[in-house]
């Protein structure tokens, strides 16, 4: 037995494909009123005193090296690699007991306490702290392999997350020494 044909059929497939075009392409189109401007030129207030106050956070990822991450999270220094820079930076270490993963960020005009919503929005476990005397939050999820952060109000929000790839590492004391290390650059 041999399918028969529907005529038309493929004018159908076509006349489908090229009306859920059109809605996709007019559905993710906006006009936006306004006018173009460069970055930093609009009247949002800056936090011109961080670079007075914390003059090291504006390396962005080098406010610490390669080599004092490495041995903070127990890796050699020639097994570490930066995997991505920007407003968050990461690397990626081989420690003994595995692959550590590393994460730096720093919001300027971030603040501690949306950082704490968010965090338990995410039901993370909150413990608060005092780092280098600034206020600080160590926040731990369910994560089987004990991933660890702190987020400390410095010149906006900076935090440090420590992320093991596997079991047996304490990721709390890696994340709070960078945090240490980091808060103790400040001016």
């Amino acid at each position: 037995m041999t399918a028969r044909r529907v005529p038309g059929r493929r004018l159908l497939v076509a006349t489908m494909a090229t009306l859920t075009g059109l809605a996709m392409l007019t559905g993710c189109t906006q006009t936006v009123d306004g006018l173009a401007a460069k970055a930093g030129s609009g009247n949002v207030p800056r936090n011109d005193d961080s670079q007075r106050r914390y003059p090291n956070l504006l390396k962005e990822c080098e406010v610490l090296t390669e080599d004092i991450l490495a041995e903070t999270v127990g890796a050699d220094p020639l097994d570490i690699q930066s995997t991505f820079v920007g407003a968050v930076c990461r690397w990626q270490a081989a420690n003994p007991a595995g692959l550590v993963d590393i994460t730096r960020f720093w919001f300027e005009l971030g603040n501690l306490e949306n950082e704490r919503k968010i965090t338990e929005e995410l039901g993370y476990q909150i413990e608060n702290r005092s780092i280098a005397g600034i206020e600080s939050f160590v926040m731990r999820p369910d994560d089987p392999n004990g991933s660890c952060g702190v987020a400390s109000d410095a010149a906006g929000v900076v935090g440090w997350w420590v992320n093991p790839q596997s079991p047996g590492i304490d990721a709390c004391s890696m994340a709070i020494k960078l945090m240490e290390l980091t808060l103790a650059t400040r001016a």
